[in-house]
């Protein structure tokens, strides 16, 4: 398919070279027909012979590459065809390979979730019984789920300090937004002049200290790891939801049911009553 339409557009090519030369030579002839009339019957005759040729050469030309144009466009439609079927197989062949690997991998991924759930529910349950027997000179247990996920907090860390000189009012200390509007009148003193009827406003200069730091951050602690919803790898629906679970037993009760649920699920089986039009005898 490339190398046709390869070879049409190297026709089509010459084709329209061919065709914008002969409009020159009938151009010419046009401006030299009335010479040719005055030349005599027989350089008239010459003359008409070439226009008409090159007037029907036109006619053919343009027909030419008007083919070849619309060929092209059939050809490219075609091969766009093609593209679209053979990236359209590579995709449902690609689907089918990723709907293997879901089936698969999400059950793996869903039997070592359960797993890990349920020892951080059992765990979480133990903690909280080693921690309501504590003897005074021992630290209550934290969580795992706290120990990997938890970020702890951080104090305020100073950067740097250094002094420096800025204006303020004078009459309530407050700091100048714009110290480059102020006029300095020498010994620490300034002045912002502005239209009557409004006052001019009197500063100062003042040490500060300008303090560059790291704010202080709170420790953050981690949501409940069984939060989360695991899909069915075998099926639409949904194969265990921890996302309104708050105590690890009821953890370990959905878990449970999950496990039981992995199983074959036999089909409901209904009943329903149609009138029945029965054939005459």
């Amino acid at each position: 398919m490339l190398d046709t339409i390869t070879d049409c557009r190297a026709r089509l090519e010459r084709a329209r070279s061919e065709l914008i030369e002969n409009e020159r030579g009938l151009a010419a002839l046009v401006e030299a027909k009335a010479d040719a009339s005055k030349a005599g019957r027989e350089a008239f005759a010459s003359w008409k012979d070439e226009f008409d040729w090159r007037a029907t050469e036109k006619e053919r030309l343009t027909i030419l590459v008007e083919t070849l144009e619309r060929e092209i466009a059939e050809d490219r439609g075609a091969e766009a065809k093609i593209a679209f079927r053979e990236r359209y197989n590579r995709r449902r062949a690609a689907n089918e390979e990723l709907a293997q690997r879901i089936s698969s991998e999400l059950a793996e991924i869903n039997a070592k979730a359960i797993a890990l759930f349920r020892d951080l529910a059992a765990a979480a349950i133990q903690d909280a019984e080693l921690n309501a027997a504590l003897p005074a000179d021992v630290e209550p247990l934290i969580g795992a789920n706290v120990l990997a996920r938890a970020r702890p907090g951080q104090e305020r860390e100073v950067i740097s300090t250094e002094q420096v000189w800025l204006w303020t009012r004078a009459d309530n200390g407050a700091v100048i937004g714009d110290p480059d509007g102020v006029e300095d009148l020498g010994k620490g003193r300034g002045i912002i002049r502005r239209m009557a009827p409004l006052p001019s406003i009197h500063c100062r200069k003042m040490l500060f200290e300008q303090i560059s730091f790291h704010p202080a951050e709170a420790t953050q602690r981690p949501n409940a790891f069984w939060q989360v919803r695991l899909l069915d790898a075998e099926g639409p629906g949904i194969k265990f939801d921890g996302t309104e679970f708050s105590h690890p037993r009821e953890v370990l009760a959905a878990l449970d049911g999950a496990v039981q649920a992995s199983g074959p699920r036999p089909r409901p089986v209904e009943t329903e009553i149609r009138p029945a039009f029965l054939a005459k005898p």
